[in-house]
């Protein structure tokens, strides 16, 4: 029988970027704070659209997470999951390495699988009940991995909301470099 997860969601409210985010708003597009070494552009000319990412980030068929242990060691695990809405939702067992870190800390990077044409994205992750789960992803994981994304026992949804973006095309990496706030 499915099991209902309650959110559990420590560390207070939702970031302001939920509420920007629900509006459907685009995020803030700009140079990302690099040493001047490093010779990226500086000037405007050149940014990606969003819709660059977000078509890398729907199109990743696999990604990475980075989570951070009580102890403060990085924890990076590959994961199947659904870029939808402007968030990054996955599944996972509660009792697994990511789900306990989260618990603790919910900031987390996810990466897409492509490192040449590389998303990385910097958010915060929820857990969500799945009731709460929009409905067009359980049919987007059904086409995508075989499986749908539905509750089952020991089984934990959480929502990524992306805080900043980053994009790093290595064919435009002299004048496309770009990293997006969400505000």
């Amino acid at each position: 029988m499915p099991v209902k997860k309650k959110n559990t969601a420590k560390h207070g409210s939702e970031p302001k970027s939920a509420a920007r985010q629900a509006a459907g708003s685009t995020p803030r597009a700009s140079r990302p704070d690099v040493p001047p070494g490093y010779r990226f552009p500086t000037k405007p000319e050149g940014l990606l659209d969003w819709s660059w990412a977000r078509e890398r980030l729907t199109a990743s068929h696999n990604y990475v997470i980075v989570t951070v242990r009580p102890d403060g060691r990085p924890h990076a695990m590959g994961m199947h999951g659904v870029w939808h809405d402007d968030a990054y939702y996955f599944g996972t067992d509660s009792a697994s390495r990511k789900a306990k870190n989260l618990e603790q800390n919910p900031n987390c990077i996810v990466i897409t699988e492509k490192l040449d044409e590389i998303v990385i994205v910097e958010g915060v992750a929820e857990l969500i009940d799945f009731d709460t789960v929009p409905e067009e992803l359980s049919p987007a994981s059904k086409t995508k991995y075989g499986w749908p994304m539905e509750p089952h026992k020991g089984g934990a949804i959480y929502r990524v909301r992306p805080r900043v973006v980053f994009a790093f095309p290595l064919e435009q990496i002299e004048t496309s470099v770009t990293r997006w706030k969400f505000e």
